[in-house]
């Protein structure tokens, strides 16, 4: 019997973008990540690092593809999934594990401003009337406020508004 460690051969791209969408579809599903990195390396016969990362692929994936109205759903979702993954981690005594899920979970919280709709609209809305607003340094600007031009701005960016609330 050869103790040599057994040689596995890489993936192949399509491969990968395989491993990475059924883990988007596992976390969509609402399975916590810790689940998914379990069934992946029974499935796919491979290291739970690698699974980790087409967990953290598929999340990538799944962000993508959600609209802006689904994230915030989406995300107390992921949310949840990571405190059960950090708390059975801790649990076992896995304390990288139990950090990378804390990681995780401070990066998610760092985002918060994506599921915010209206915070967009507001930066949008900054930016195209920048022009037309005062530098504050406390003089009045010499340039005539263009009001068709104004209109045209507030338009186009009410257009890009989703027709619902996402709440």
């Amino acid at each position: 019997m050869s103790t040599e460690p057994e040689q596995r051969q890489r993936s192949t791209q399509e491969e990968l973008e395989e491993r990475y969408e059924k883990a988007a579809d596992l976390l969509a599903e609402g399975h916590p990540g810790r689940s998914i990195v379990q069934q992946l390396t029974q499935e796919y016969k491979v290291t739970p690092q690698q699974a980790r990362k087409y967990v953290r692929e598929g999340r990538l994936l799944l962000t993508e593809s959600v609209g802006v109205d689904n994230r915030a759903g989406m995300f107390s979702q992921v949310f949840s999934g990571l405190q059960t993954d950090r708390l059975a981690a801790h649990g076992e005594g896995n304390i990288t594990a139990a950090v990378a899920a804390s990681k995780t979970m401070v990066q998610m919280l760092g985002q918060l401003g994506q599921l915010d709709p209206m915070r967009d609209f507001e930066q949008q809305f900054l930016r195209a009337a920048s022009p037309f607003m005062n530098n504050n340094k406390g003089t009045i600007p010499r340039t005539s406020i263009d009001l068709a031009t104004l209109d045209e701005e507030m338009q186009k960016l009410m257009s890009e508004l989703p027709e619902e609330p996402p709440f």
